[in-house]
């Protein structure tokens, strides 16, 4: 049985396309295998029509929510000129493209950042649903491990990009992030494990805390960091927490190191970690089993 938030990693799905539904060996009527096949197809298309949906949400997370503005109003509007955007000029991705990257009325830049977010909660929320379709129907334990894995995604994307940008992860996004992991978690029966795993990230980071201010007399990490290595640590549990928390901190030596031989910046200059932390949870995500083994197969 699987473990909270554990994740095989999906490609060895799409590298190995011959579920028993398509193993023409198997005897089962063709039409049964059909409407099966149509049946993911359309999950597939919903997955990422969805995905488009909550990725034009998050923007206007990303934007609203450092800034203190009402997630609910105004309606959409441009941040330049500030007129409406009616909904033909508000479609995930084929706007941006239809207006050419521009404001239809003031003509100003559109930042990239918007196709960007739509396109990338797209690709994750397939895949996610790649994962979990051939139980989706019948087994309520993987609904609620594909809703876990849903808001996991749609709260640490904005959170990459609002640490990026402002420096800053907000509260909001920390405290709904480990109450729903921890709630769905209870539900599946896994409440203890992401407890432990939530009590692992927020320890490591608050240790480093302490230990950067007592011996370099700074923070060598944000409370915003420590809140959400908790709730990355409660949805993954502390064994896979612990590979996250790794290639988190593999991750921002490397940039850094490349930051500061190409004098982009100084030993002094502060780098937001909350951006490793997202890109450390979605590799362990995706392929944390296969490192997992990978590793493994190397010892033995």
């Amino acid at each position: 049985m699987k473990r909270a938030g554990d994740f095989s990693c999906p490609f060895h799905f799409i590298f190995s396309l011959s579920p028993d539904f398509l193993d023409t060996s198997i005897k089962i009527p063709y039409k049964f295998r059909q409407n099966k096949i149509n049946l993911m197809i359309m999950l597939f298309i919903l997955s990422v029509i969805i995905g488009l949906a909550i990725g034009s949400f998050l923007n206007v997370v990303i934007y609203r929510l450092p800034r203190g503005e009402s997630l609910i109003t105004p309606p959409s509007h441009c941040p330049n000129c500030k007129s409406r955007i009616l909904w033909y000029d508000n479609l995930p991705i084929l706007s941006y493209l239809l207006l050419k990257g521009r404001c239809r009325k003031c003509k100003k830049p559109i930042p990239w950042r918007y196709p960007m977010v739509e396109g990338i909660c797209a690709l994750f929320f397939f895949l996610l649903f790649w994962h979990y379709s051939p139980s989706i129907s019948i087994n309520l334990f993987f609904i609620l491990a594909l809703i876990k894995a849903l808001l996991f995604v749609s709260i640490l994307i904005p959170v990459f990009f609002i640490d990026i940008e402002h420096q800053i992860i907000p509260d909001s996004l920390s405290y709904t992030l480990f109450a729903s992991v921890v709630s769905i978690s209870g539900f599946q029966g896994y409440l203890i494990p992401s407890l432990k795993g939530a009590a692992v990230g927020a320890g490591i980071f608050l240790l480093i805390f302490y230990l950067s201010l007592i011996f370099l007399h700074q923070p060598g990490m944000g409370i915003g960091d420590i809140k959400i290595a908790a709730g990355i640590g409660a949805f993954f549990g502390w064994e896979m927490a612990l590979l996250a928390f790794f290639l988190s901190f593999f991750t921002g030596a490397v940039i850094a190191g490349v930051f500061l031989l190409l004098h982009l910046k100084q030993m002094k200059d502060r780098i937001p970690f909350g951006p490793f932390l997202v890109v450390g949870a979605f590799i362990t995500l995706f392929f944390g089993k296969n490192i997992i083994n990978l590793y493994f197969s190397l010892l033995w």
